[in-house]
């Protein structure tokens, strides 16, 4: 495996950078190699992308992470690897360990080599609770059929975090945890229908990912174009390349292809290619040239194995070579010309076996060449049609779209995109609301990118961000399009919210040109809604969204927290932790110097004539302005910073609820202890909270990094609404109406429990 250590988009000391692209940049303590494996307290600040984005210092910087388990504890036994690529394993857990190695690695290879066997097997031998910390793999994206946004979508995911788009993800990922990521499959990211999709991830996802110092990316793609704007963007990268016969060890290959059932294998011919290896063992007669490359010896004994193959499951591979995707054996059995079950299974016995069970397409590459050569061009429309034929029928005589098969209808929404990228299909809401999100996804970027118009759907089928396991059931992905849909398409909205049959409802959707946040207003404020979306900040009704009065311009694009001031304008906690006033409407959000005394703080919020602010070291405080008294619990409630805060009035008193970083939800009243334990807590920071006295009894509501939203009446443990978004929620507000307001990166919304 080569690689050197090179420098990758981040900025030790003072290397200027161009702040225009789409990485971040980073300062480093002094004689700390950029381009390789930067430790996180080695870190200072950091500049988000943009010519003018402000100077964040690092909260993490100086504090070196402290790890429970000593890095000599022996590691739990590897799960086997066979095809004789143990020296291919070896090789990558060494460059797990190693911390002067650089920060990608790109597992390389010709079609049948075994990459994403070997990046699977990777993940299972590390996983994230690895007890040695250089052997941990924290997510696995497969990114076959991906469009940019649904892979930042489901990397978000799979690392507990939401994103609807890189930057999203990438903003998230500034968090300073050390993570590994394996990406597999990039060569097919897209499928055939978004021809330089896998350029476009490389570039706009994964290229940028590779300037966050604490990350790891191990990748699998072929030489080629994607693979060159990896190159580019981490030239020191590792490479290791499967078709190199030192990564497979000739006596174990040999007994690997001693044991496949079939015809002989000549392992000197087919090494050091397991697909090769398991395609001759389907192919009588087979022989092959050892001095040929792999790709080479792949495609002339695909022209064996294709002629040597009865008619009727050549019927079948070519029946499947049209679906420009994997399919089931059962979906695969129903495509015209595929000659039914049994012809089926037959066909499939000839072919290597999938990467995932029962996910059938032709491979190696030389084999669906081969198979394509010989078949006439698909009529995707008339395709589209045959498929159509499988939905099942209601009992008015109309498609019964949610009771078909998701994989049925995502392959007629790939044949009627390919037939027309505007297919209309793409306005019928059941059917997207039933097939994998994924193609959907695709389609509506096959469409964008024919120039079709952007249609109300489509916005809020981005924004929805449903390419997620939490909104694997279609009344799920219902319930969130309702919440985009509102204000956009009420008909739409009105039609997923009856099938979505939640217990909560959008009342109102602001959309917004930059990150928003928001606040209750207090003091002279009272009753008003603080709204701020990345540009301008002004006062709005609540019931509605709308602006009222005068706005005012806002720079700092990525505050930390707002809080509507005692003195009437706003509070803002920047990125950086500094809290400063900000005039709304005329009024001033402090006097000159009131601030002064209030020290470092992680979140603040506003009410009536006091201050609730959360330190660094995990405490709260409650500071009444107008006769500085202060009142805190005896020890700090969070291990970490605090990093959202809420408080209202309630049983005579006030009571103040704060959100940490390490996940847990705690709520107290000044001048009493607070509860023995927190009222909630999940495994992930909170990054916000809000409190309120509504006509059906105390609201609280909190927010995760992940993307869960939970709104809880006081009291009602199970009841409730767990929600997500498609988005990070920056901040919350619950109205004395009940109504709670979630500010959104592009848009402001306000929900309602029902019942």
């Amino acid at each position: 495996m080569n690689g050197a250590e090179q420098h990758t988009g981040t900025q030790g000391q003072d290397h200027g950078q161009d702040g225009g692209g789409a990485a971040w940049r980073y300062l480093l303590d002094e004689g700390t190699d950029p381009a390789g494996r930067v430790p996180v307290h080695a870190v200072q600040g950091s500049w988000p992308p943009g010519a003018d984005a402000a100077y964040r210092p690092h909260p993490r910087h100086g504090r070196p992470l402290a790890d429970p388990v000593p890095a000599d504890a022996p590691p739990p036994g590897l799960p086997p690897l066979g095809a004789g690529r143990r020296p291919a394993g070896r090789a990558l857990l060494a460059w797990l360990e190693d911390a002067r190695g650089p920060r990608l690695c790109r597992v390389a290879g010709s079609s049948g080599s075994g990459r994403t066997h070997l990046l699977t097997w990777l993940a299972a031998a590390c996983p994230p609770d690895h007890p040695r910390p250089g052997r941990r793999v924290h997510a696995l994206l497969d990114v076959e059929g991906l469009t940019v946004r649904s892979a930042a979508t489901r990397l978000a995911d799979l690392l507990g975090l939401t994103a609807g788009t890189p930057a999203d993800l990438l903003e998230a990922l500034q968090d300073g945890t050390p993570r590994t990521v394996v990406v597999t499959d990039l060569d097919r990211a897209g499928g055939p229908g978004l021809p330089g999709t896998p350029e476009r991830v490389a570039a706009e996802l994964l290229a940028p990912l590779l300037s966050v110092p604490w990350l790891l990316l191990v990748v699998e793609a072929a030489h080629g174009p994607a693979a060159d704007l990896l190159t580019a963007a981490a030239p020191g990268g590792a490479v290791l390349d499967l078709d190199q016969p030192q990564w497979t060890d000739p006596a174990q290959y040999a007994a690997w292809c001693a044991r496949l059932t079939g015809h002989q294998v000549d392992p000197a011919a087919t090494h050091p290619s397991p697909g090769l290896a398991q395609l001759a063992a389907r192919t009588p007669g087979a022989v092959l040239d050892p001095a040929r490359t792999p790709a080479e010896r792949a495609t002339a004994l695909a022209d064996t194995w294709w002629t040597a193959l009865p008619e009727a499951e050549r019927g079948a591979l070519t029946a499947l070579s049209t679906a420009d995707g994997p399919l089931s054996t059962e979906l695969w059995a129903t495509l015209p010309g595929a000659g039914g079950e049994q012809v089926v299974k037959s066909a499939a016995d000839l072919l290597p076996p999938p990467p995932m069970a029962d996910r059938w397409r032709l491979r190696p590459d030389e084999v669906a060449h081969r198979v394509a050569a010989d078949r006439p061009p698909v009529d995707h429309g008339a395709m589209m049609w045959e498929v159509a034929g499988g939905i099942p029928v209601r009992a008015d005589g109309g498609p019964d779209l949610a009771g078909s098969d998701p994989e049925r209808l995502a392959l007629l929404l790939r044949h009627a995109s390919a037939a027309d990228p505007a297919t209309p299909m793409l306005d019928e809401l059941d059917l997207l609301l039933h097939a994998e999100p994924a193609t959907v996804t695709a389609a509506f970027q096959r469409a964008e990118d024919a120039g079709a118009p952007v249609t109300a759907l489509a916005e809020a089928w981005r924004l929805a961000a449903p390419d997620r396991d939490a909104l694997a059931r279609p009344a799920d992905r219902a319930a969130v399009l309702h919440a985009w849909l509102t204000g956009r398409d009420d008909q739409s909205a009105a039609h997923c919210a009856h099938l979505a049959a939640a217990r909560w409802h959008t009342v109102w959707n602001r959309p917004a040109t930059g990150p928003c946040t928001t606040a209750l207003g207090v003091g002279p404020t009272a009753g008003s809604l603080l709204l701020a979306d990345g540009t301008a900040i002004g006062l709005a009704d609540p019931t509605t969204g709308e602006i009222v009065g005068a706005t005012s311009e806002l720079t700092e694009r990525h505050p930390r927290s707002l809080a509507a001031s005692p003195f009437g304008g706003a509070l803002l906690l920047d990125a950086s932790g500094v809290l400063r006033p900000l005039t709304v409407d005329g009024a001033v959000g402090a006097p000159p110097g009131a601030l002064d005394a209030l020290g470092p703080c992680t979140a603040v919020a506003g009410h009536h004539d006091a201050l609730v602010l959360g330190h660094p070291d995990g405490s709260t405080s409650h500071r009444t302005l107008s006769t500085g008294v202060t009142h805190r619990p005896g020890t700090p409630l969070h291990d970490g910073p605090v990093t959202a805060l809420g408080v209202t009035d309630a049983d005579g008193g006030t009571l103040v609820v704060s959100g940490g970083e390490d996940g847990r939800v705690w709520t107290w009243m000044p001048g009493r202890p607070p509860l023995p334990a927190p009222v909630d807590r999940r495994p992930h920071p909170v990054t916000a909270t809000a409190l309120g006295a509504t006509p059906a009894g105390l609201l609280l509501a909190a927010a995760w990094s992940d993307g869960l939203l939970r709104l809880r009446r006081w009291g009602e443990r199970h009841r409730g609404a767990d929600i997500r978004l498609g988005a990070p929620v920056r901040s919350l507000a619950v109205t004395p109406d009940g109504l709670v307001v979630v500010a959104l990166p592009e848009a402001v919304l306000a929900l309602t429990l029902v019942g």
